[in-house]
C-alpha cells in the first residue's frame, strides 16, 4: 500500500493570517498544502453590472446560529460577514487599514479588571509588531498621510500610496469634525490610488466592502499573497475543501485533516508535520471543536477550556444627515477620512476604551443598499412604503454618513460551541453564538452616537438621524469584526497559543487568525492580523533553520 504523502505544512484558511502564511512558508522553502471553503474566484467573477449580483459574500451553505445567553433558545440565521472562497473574507473587505495603538496591547495594564469582562494585556507589544506592521502596509500598497492622525501610533516610514481623494461627503465631514476642534485626515485605505506592483490603480467605482474586486486594486490575500505563493510551485492550493476534523497521531501531535470535498461530497484526508489554522475567530474554534479525541473530549488544544471563549465583535454605531449639494458617497471607497480625536479612553465619560470615527457610507453605497435601510430602521423604525417612503429614497444623492468603530470588551460566557441540535447540509453541528454586549459597550455606544450627530450638524446636516441603535434590549447578532475564541498568552491555563501562536497543548498546530487577539481594540482588525502572521512565519522559519520545530 503506497504511503500517503506528507506535506510541510497544511494551512487551513487563505485569508488575512492564513495567506500569509501561505506566502512567507512558500518563499522560505516549504511545501505547503492549502484547504479553503468554497471557489477559487478570479477578477473577472467580480464584475456584473447590477448591485444584487455584485455583492456577494460566497457563503451559501453557511448556517449559523446564536443566542444572547445560554438561558435563550438561539435563533437559526445568518450573523456573520464571511466570505468563502479562496482569499477568504478579505475578498470582500473594505480595506480600512489600522494600526492598533500601544495602549490597545496593554487594557488589563492599563485599565485594571474590569467587572464581568475578561481583559488582559496581549503577550505581544506594539513594539514587536512595528516592523511587521510596516511589511504589512508595503506589501499590500496602503494609500495614507502617515504623520496626519495625531493620536495614531508611532511609525518609522510612510505609507507607499498617497492618499486617497477626497469626495464631497468626505469634504463635509471634515468641516465639520474641524469646526469641533478635531482633526480630520485621510482614512488610510489597502486601495490602489495609483498603479502598485502588479496591480492596477482604483477607478472609485464604490463597491468594496461586501464586493469582490474586479481589477484587484483592493489589496486581498487573492490578489496579493495567494499568485506569489502559486508562483513558488510549492502550493498545492485546494479549493471546496471543508475542513472537519483534525486528527490527532503518536505523542500527542497533530497528524492530518480529515475535510469534505464540496464538488463530490466525498470525504479527503491530508498529512502534514504541521497544521495552520486559520479559520477566523467562529471558523478556527469550531473546527477545534469538531476535533474531539479521548486525549481532547471537550476539543483539539482545549486543556484550559477556553476554545470559542471571549468572542468579541467590534461594535459599530452610525449616523445619516443630509447636506445641501450632492454628497457622491456612493462613489470611491467605503470611507476617505476619519477622526481619531476621541479614541484614547477616558474614563470620565462613564466607561473605557474608545475607537475610531469615519466618514462613512454604509447606508448609501448604493440606491437598493440604501433602501432597504428604512426597513432595518429610518430613525429607528422608518417607512416602507407610501409617499413618506418616497421622500427618504429622494434624498439619496445628498446623503452623507458617519460612523464609529468601538473597541468592545471581551467576556468568558460570549462564546462559538457546537450547536446540539442543528446541523449544516454537510451533516456538520452548526457554530452556536453567544454573545451579548458588556454595559460597558453599550454606554460607549451611547455616548459616540451623541458625537456622530454634532459632527453631522457641524458639517451643515439639514437632517440627521441614526438608522440603527444597538441596546441591551436589540442586542447585536453578529459583525464583519471576528476577534477572541483561542486567546493568545503565557498562561497555558489562561490561554490557548502562546505568544508565537503555536497551541499550548499541541507542539505542531499553530493558530494564525483574529482568534488569537486577548482584546479587541478600537481599529479594524485586518492590518494586525497580517502583521502577526507575518510574525508567526518569521519565528516559524527561524525555529525550523535551527531545528526546533
Amino acid at each position: 500500500m503506497k504511503r500517503p504523502d506528507t506535506f510541510d505544512v497544511c494551512v487551513i484558511g487563505t485569508g488575512a493570517g492564513g495567506g500569509t502564511m501561505i506566502r512567507e512558508l512558500t518563499a522560505a522553502g516549504f511545501r505547503v498544502v492549502a484547504l479553503q471553503r468554497g471557489p477559487y474566484l478570479r477578477n473577472q467573477d467580480f464584475v456584473s453590472d447590477d448591485e444584487l449580483t455584485t455583492a456577494r459574500l460566497f457563503s451559501p451553505d453557511q448556517i449559523e446560529t446564536w443566542r444572547p445567553d445560554e438561558n435563550s433558545p438561539a435563533e437559526r440565521g445568518r450573523f456573520n460577514y464571511v466570505a468563502h472562497c479562496v482569499g477568504g473574507t478579505m475578498t470582500i473587505w473594505g480595506a480600512w487599514n489600522w494600526r492598533f495603538r500601544p495602549d490597545e496591547f496593554r487594557v488589563l495594564s492599563t485599565e485594571g479588571p474590569v467587572p464581568g469582562a475578561s481583559v488582559a494585556d496581549w503577550p505581544v507589544q506594539y513594539e514587536e509588531l512595528e516592523p511587521y506592521y510596516e511589511r504589512a502596509e508595503w506589501d499590500f500598497g496602503v494609500a495614507g498621510d502617515a504623520g496626519a492622525n495625531l493620536f495614531g501610533p508611532p511609525r518609522k516610514r510612510g505609507f507607499p500610496n498617497p492618499p486617497i481623494p477626497e469626495r464631497t461627503a468626505a469634504r463635509r465631514f471634515g468641516i465639520g469634525g474641524a469646526r469641533l476642534g478635531y482633526h480630520p485626515f485621510p482614512t488610510p485605505m489597502a486601495i490602489n490610488t495609483q498603479p502598485y506592483g502588479s496591480r492596477a490603480g482604483c477607478l472609485y467605482g464604490g463597491a468594496c466592502s461586501g464586493f469582490g474586486c474586479p481589477m484587484g486594486a483592493k489589496a486581498t490575500t487573492l490578489s496579493v499573497s495567494v499568485p506569489k505563493a502559486e508562483a513558488s510551485g510549492l502550493l498545492d492550493l485546494r479549493p471546496h475543501s471543508l475542513a472537519f476534523e483534525i486528527t490527532l497521531g503518536k505523542h500527542g501531535y497533530a497528524r492530518s485533516v480529515r475535510y469534505l470535498d464540496q464538488e463530490t461530497g466525498g470525504e479527503r484526508e491530508v498529512f502534514a508535520r504541521h497544521i495552520v489554522v486559520a479559520g477566523n475567530a467562529i471558523g478556527t474554534p469550531h473546527l477545534l471543536q469538531m476535533s474531539m479525541s479521548g486525549a481532547f473530549p471537550d476539543g483539539l488544544g482545549n486543556s484550559s477550556g477556553l476554545v470559542g471563549r471571549n468572542l468579541m465583535f467590534h461594535m459599530v454605531v452610525q449616523a445619516s444627515y443630509v447636506i445641501d449639494e450632492p454628497a457622491h458617497g456612493f462613489a470611491g471607497l467605503e470611507t476617505h477620512k476619519a477622526i481619531d480625536d476621541l479614541h484614547p479612553s477616558d474614563p470620565s465619560r462613564g466607561f473605557i476604551r474608545g475607537g475610531v470615527v469615519i466618514e462613512a457610507n454604509f447606508p448609501q453605497k448604493q440606491p437598493l443598499a440604501y433602501a432597504l435601510v428604512s426597513h432595518a430602521g429610518y430613525g429607528n423604525g422608518g417607512p416602507a412604503w407610501g409617499s413618506e417612503f418616497k421622500d427618504y429614497l429622494r434624498k439619496f444623492p445628498r446623503i452623507a454618513g458617519a460612523a464609529a468603530l468601538l473597541e468592545d470588551l471581551p467576556m468568558e460566557e460570549n462564546r462559538i460551541d457546537l450547536n446540539p441540535h442543528v446541523t449544516d447540509a454537510y451533516g456538520l453541528p452548526a457554530p452556536r453564538i453567544t454573545h451579548r454586549q458588556h454595559p460597558n459597550d453599550l454606554a460607549m455606544a451611547a455616548w459616540y452616537e451623541k458625537r456622530l450627530l454634532e459632527i453631522a450638524d457641524a458639517a451643515g446636516g439639514q437632517e440627521s438621524w441614526i438608522p440603527i441603535t444597538v441596546t441591551a434590549e436589540q442586542p447585536m447578532k453578529g459583525g464583519s469584526h471576528l476577534m477572541g475564541t483561542c486567546r493568545m498568552g503565557t498562561d497555558p491555563e489562561r490561554s490557548v497559543v502562546d505568544r508565537w501562536c503555536r497551541s499550548h497543548d499541541v507542539p505542531n498546530l499553530w493558530i494564525v487568525d483574529g482568534s488569537v487577539f486577548p482584546t479587541s481594540a478600537g481599529y479594524n482588525p485586518t492590518l494586525t492580523i497580517l502583521a502577526n502572521a507575518y510574525r508567526v512565519a518569521d519565528h516559524f522559519v527561524a525555529e525550523a533553520k535551527k531545528g526546533a520545530l
